[in-house]
């Protein structure tokens, strides 16, 4: 397994992450957390990300349990400040953050990211001391940014070094091959101010990783199946007959070069400018591997250049980020129109 630095900071991260927002009661349980945590180390990855809100508190508690005895293995990353559990102030920060250190059974997280800034009103600036003065207490060692605009990672940052406090080391973003509303702008100031990019969602529910048939309906046990978060209507946006015209052509480049759809996804995000790692969510040990397996392909510049070709030139995708992250805004606008295709030519 590769390492990189998250950005320009001291803190190195495996290159792929392991996602744990399906580690639950209801969903992953313990036990098999246990196994996934225990398989993640032996093939060498050290990051994993949580959140507070995850699971209820279960993906913490699960981390916590199956990293115990051997905590200086991994790079802890969790969340708070969503806005399902109030705004990203002072107060709420600091009693999320609380409670994440005793679930997880630590007294530091390596990197603490605020969750949710794109549609917060909350004043930035005490946000932002709020997460030095954790770093200065020793319970942060470093401090990142999740769904945010450009000009809010910006305003953070500039905060921060106005006031001599610690800066965002990177940021989450929803970032795959079909969604790349991040590269209008968000990883070009990353390249400029040095920020580590960490990719959610790098599988597109599944869709990228050939995981629905065309002309059927998602398996209800799938993440697209479930309907949780929105995902149905995730689906149901990139599973065009455009889309799964490019879906089925990926994974024939892929399988042609001895791998899967998964690795190719995760392998093309690492060649994206400042990624640092890619987080995959799992549910079983076949995931994981398949996942780790995208660590060793070195796409070459002809194969990115094939690549590109066949998913199309940059785009800002309609919806945009915004609306995938806040159920508040869980509704159909209407300029939408049910003939539009995001990945038709010329969009």
């Amino acid at each position: 397994m590769k390492h990189r630095t998250l950005g320009t900071s001291g803190l190195e991260v495996s290159i792929v992450g392991l996602g744990t927002d399906t580690f639950s009661r209801r969903r992953v349980d313990k036990q098999t957390v246990n196994e996934i945590i225990g398989a993640a180390s032996d093939m060498g990855i050290t990051l994993i990300d949580t959140a507070y809100l995850y699971g209820g508190g279960d993906s913490e508690e699960f981390i916590g349990s199956a990293i115990a005895g051997r905590r200086d293995e991994f790079v802890i990353a969790t969340k708070g400040g969503h806005h399902a559990h109030g705004i990203p102030n002072r107060v709420n920060l600091t009693r999320q953050l609380e409670s994440s250190l005793k679930r997880l059974n630590t007294d530091y997280v390596d990197l603490y990211q605020v969750h949710v800034l794109y549609n917060a009103t909350f004043p930035m600036e005490e946000m932002m001391q709020t997460l030095n003065d954790m770093v200065r207490s020793g319970k942060v060692r470093y401090v990142g940014l999740s769904n945010i605009y450009c000009w809010q990672l910006c305003r953070c940052n500039d905060l921060a070094e106005f006031h001599g406090w610690d800066r965002a080391i990177s940021v989450q973003q929803h970032y795959h091959m079909f969604e790349r509303e991040v590269e209008s702008d968000v990883s070009q100031y990353c390249q400029w101010a040095g920020v580590g990019i960490l990719p959610f969602f790098p599988l597109g529910c599944g869709l990228l990783a050939g995981r629905y048939t065309r002309g059927e309906e998602p398996p209800k046990d799938s993440r697209a199946g479930s309907g949780r978060g929105g995902s149905t209507r995730y689906f149901d946006y990139y599973g065009t007959k455009a889309g799964y015209d490019t879906i089925e052509a990926l994974e024939e480049f892929a399988r042609a070069r001895g791998h899967t759809p998964a690795q190719l996804a995760i392998a093309w995000l690492l060649h994206r400018p400042m990624v640092s790692s890619v987080i995959a969510g799992v549910s079983k040990l076949s995931q994981l591997e398949d996942n780790v397996g995208a660590a060793e392909w070195d796409l070459t510049p002809d194969e990115l250049k094939e690549l590109n070709h066949l998913i199309g030139a940059p785009r800002r995708p309609v919806p945009t980020s915004w609306e995938w992250t806040d159920r508040e805004l869980d509704r159909v606008l209407p300029s939408y129109h049910p003939d539009y295709d995001p990945l038709e030519p010329g969009v």
